[in-house]
């Protein structure tokens, strides 16, 4: 089951998507081909919800377009919607290859970020908070080392302080195992790849 809508005004669109095809990196893919269309990620409510008696994944997106590029959206949201639900990886690999040729991560990011690894019980996940510099890649970069590390991203709350124009995101996290992870090796490994990219 796939719901997926969007809605514009001006240069801003806010994408809703609910589907019971729930796998460790879909989020990423979603980021990815918002990164190759030069969207900005102004906010996000990703969520795990649960309706009679079956998971779901909800998630939804605000983002701000290139000036004029509206009446491209149609086609870049379905290449969107056929690059998350695709089996095949090649749309993703193709998308790699532009993406590392346009900009290098270390143009995105200026200041010392902050990590914080927080597990929390009750919950069964670990708490994830980052503040780092906001620029166009960010989420790109940082959901990558998540799949890569095959981490189950349930739950994530996506900000940007306009004030500081800094990206101050959380996210509810288990590892591939379904377990949190803050006091195992892998979330030393998640700090020194993403602090390295920073």
């Amino acid at each position: 089951m796939i719901e997926f809508n969007f809605s514009s005004q001006g240069d801003e669109v806010q994408i809703t998507l609910k589907t019971d095809i729930n796998q460790i990196g879909t989020f990423h893919k979603m980021v990815a081909v918002i990164y190759k269309y030069d969207w900005d990620i102004l906010s996000g409510d990703i969520k795990t919800i649960e309706e009679d008696g079956r998971t779901y994944v909800y998630d939804i997106l605000r983002l701000k377009s290139e000036p004029g590029s509206s009446p491209r959206m149609t086609t870049e949201l379905g290449l969107l919607m056929e690059t998350v639900f695709s089996s095949d990886d090649s749309i993703l690999e193709n998308i790699y290859k532009e993406t590392f040729s346009k900009k290098r991560t270390k143009s995105f990011f200026h200041d010392q970020a902050e990590l914080i690894f927080e597990d929390d019980q009750s919950k069964n996940w670990t708490e994830m908070y980052i503040e780092a510099d906001s620029g166009k890649g960010f989420l790109f970069y940082l959901t990558k080392i998540l799949r890569e590390n095959s981490v189950d991203i349930i739950s994530a709350e996506i900000e940007t302080d306009l004030s500081s124009i800094k990206a101050c995101d959380t996210f509810y996290l288990r590892d591939g195992n379904g377990f949190p992870f803050a006091d195992k090796p892998l979330a030393e490994k998640l700090r020194n790849e993403i602090i390295k990219n920073l």
